[in-house]
C-alpha cells in the first residue's frame, strides 16, 4: 500500500520555474522567522536595559522557541498529513506575523509589563518554526528534480535571518529608544514575506521525480523503519550535537565578545563572517552533492571541519534518503525534536558556565567555549561511521533507466514495422 503510485501523470524529471518562485518565498519566510528569533540577542545589554531585566532573561527570549518547538513538534506532523503542505506554510506565516506585531505593541506597555507582553509575542511567533522547519525536505522532494533537491535544501537552510540580525540590529539599536523601531521593522518584514503564501499553489502540476509519486508510510510504520535504521540513529546524534552547538553560540554571541571589550557592531561583523563562511561552504557542498551524489562523504568532511551549516543541511537530506519511503516531514520532525532538546540543554549549560562579575574579564564565557569545543568533537565522531544509502535517488535513477529502455524498445519496434512495410 505504501508503495502505491499516486495518479497516472508522467514524471517530468525537471524542475519547473514555479518551483524556484515557491522556494524564494520559503527562503524569505524562513529569513523573517530567524530575524524575529534573533532580534534581541545581538543587542542583549540594550534590550535588558529597555525591558528592565537581566541578561539571562534576554537569553530566554531565544530559548522560548526551543520549548515551543518541543511542545508542538508532533502536532505539526498531524497537521501536515491531514491538511497538507500549504496549510503548514500558512500557519507558519500567520503565527509569525501575529507574534511579531504583539511584540511591537508590547512596547506601548509600562516598563514593568513590557517583558511579559514581548515574551508572549515571541512564544506565539515561535509556533511558526516547526511548521516550516519540519517540511523543508518534503518541500524539496515534492517540487524539485533529483539533481536540484540538495540545492533547494541548501537555499532553505541558509541562515539569512541570522546574517541580517547580526549586521542590522547593532546599527538599528544603539540606545533603548531605538528598540520599538526595530520591532516595528521586523513586524513589517514578517508581514511582507508571509502574505504571498495565500496565492501560491500547494504542489506542481506534474511530479518532478518518480519518488515524489510514491505514497509515504504511516506514522507508526515510519517510526519502526527509523528505529531500525543504523544510519538514521547516527544522524540523530550528529544533527543534535551540531545544531545544539550552532544555536547556542548564535544565541550568546554577544555575551561571548562584549566582556572582551568589543562593541555590538563589531560582534555583528564577527557573526557575519562566521555565518557567511558556513553559507558559502553549504552552497558549494550542495552543488558537489547534486553533481556527484556523494552525500555521506561530504557530511563526514563537514563534520571534521565543523562546518555546522553544511552538517545541518546534509543530515536532513541523508535522513530522507536512508528512511525512504518514510515521509520527509516525519524524519525531519524527529531530527528537529532531538536537536531542539539538546539545544535547550546546551544553551542552559553554556549560560550557567558564564563567569561571575569578579572574574577577569567580568562575565566572560571561556568555560562555555571550552564546552563547545568538546561538544564539536563529540558530534564529529559518529559521522565517520555513516554509510551511503540513497534510496530515493536510486528509485529515481532506476525509473529513468526503465523509461529509456522502454523508449528504445518502442523505437526498435517502430523501425521494424517500417522496414516490414517497405519489404512488403
Amino acid at each position: 500500500m505504501e508503495q502505491q503510485e499516486l495518479g497516472s501523470k508522467d514524471v517530468s524529471n525537471q524542475t519547473s520555474w514555479l518551483a524556484w518562485i515557491e522556494l524564494a518565498c520559503v527562503v524569505l519566510l524562513n529569513m523573517s522567522i530567524n530575524l524575529r528569533w534573533l532580534t534581541f540577542s545581538p543587542v542583549a545589554s540594550i534590550a535588558a536595559e529597555y525591558l528592565d531585566v537581566n541578561i539571562s532573561a534576554i537569553t530566554w527570549l531565544s530559548n522560548c522557541a526551543t520549548l515551543i518547538y518541543i511542545a508542538i513538534c508532533v502536532s505539526t506532523g498531524w497537521v501536515f498529513e491531514r491538511y497538507g503542505m500549504k496549510t503548514c506554510f500558512l500557519l507558519a506565516a500567520a503565527t509569525n506575523i501575529l507574534g511579531s506585531w504583539i511584540r511591537y505593541f508590547g512596547t506601548f506597555a509600562p516598563v514593568n509589563q513590557r517583558y511579559p507582553v514581548i515574551m508572549f509575542g515571541q512564544c506565539i511567533a515561535s509556533i511558526a518554526e516547526p511548521f516550516i522547519m519540519n517540511i523543508g525536505t518534503h518541500f524539496a522532494a515534492v517540487w524539485f528534480a533529483t539533481h536540484h533537491r540538495v540545492t533547494a535544501n541548501t537555499l532553505q537552510a541558509l541562515p539569512l535571518g541570522m546574517i541580517v540580525a547580526t549586521l542590522s540590529m547593532p546599527k538599528l539599536v544603539t540606545s533603548t529608544d531605538d528598540m520599538p523601531r526595530a520591532l516595528l521593522i521586523t513586524s513589517c518584514i514578517s508581514s511582507a514575506f508571509g502574505i504571498p503564501f495565500l496565492f501560491l499553489p500547494s504542489g506542481p502540476k506534474v511530479p518532478p521525480t518518480e519518488s515524489s509519486r510514491v505514497s509515504r508510510t504511516t506514522f507508526r510504520k515510519s517510526l519502526k523503519i527509523m528505529l531500525k535504521s543504523k544510519n538514521y540513529l547516527l544522524l540523530i546524534f550528529v544533527f543534535s550535537i551540531n545544531f545544539a552547538m550552532f544555536a547556542s553560540i548564535v544565541s550568546i554571541t554577544s555575551l561571548i565578545f562584549t566582556p572582551q571589550g568589543y562593541t555590538n557592531v563589531q560582534v555583528g561583523l564577527f557573526s557575519f563572517v562566521r555565518i557567511i563562511s558556513g553559507v558559502g561552504g553549504a552552497i558549494v557542498a550542495g552543488r558537489i552533492s547534486d553533481w556527484t551524489g556523494r552525500h555521506s562523504l561530504v557530511l563526514k568532511v563537514a563534520c571534521c571541519m565543523t562546518v555546522v551549516t553544511t552538517v545541518i543541511l546534509y543530515v536532513q537530506e541523508l535522513a530522507a534518503e536512508c528512511t525512504f519511503p518514510v515521509s520527509e516531514s516525519v524524519s525531519a520532525s524527529v531530527l528537529w525534536l532531538f536537536s531542539q532538546v539538546s539545544s535547550f540543554v546546551t544553551t542552559f549549560i553554556m549560560d550557567a558556565l558564564r563567569a561571575g562579575p569578579d572574574a577577569s574579564p567580568p562575565n566572560n564565557m571561556k568555560n562555555a567555549l571550552i564546552y563547545a569545543i568538546v561538544l564539536a568533537c563529540c558530534g564529529a565522531v559518529p559521522a565517520l561511521f555513516l554509510q551511503s544509502d540513497l534510496k530515493r535517488i536510486r528509485r529515481d535513477r532506476n525509473a529513468i533507466e526503465d523509461n529509456q529502455k522502454d523508449q528504445s524498445c518502442q523505437d526498435i519496434q517502430e523501425i521494424s514495422f517500417v522496414m516490414q512495410e517497405k519489404i512488403a
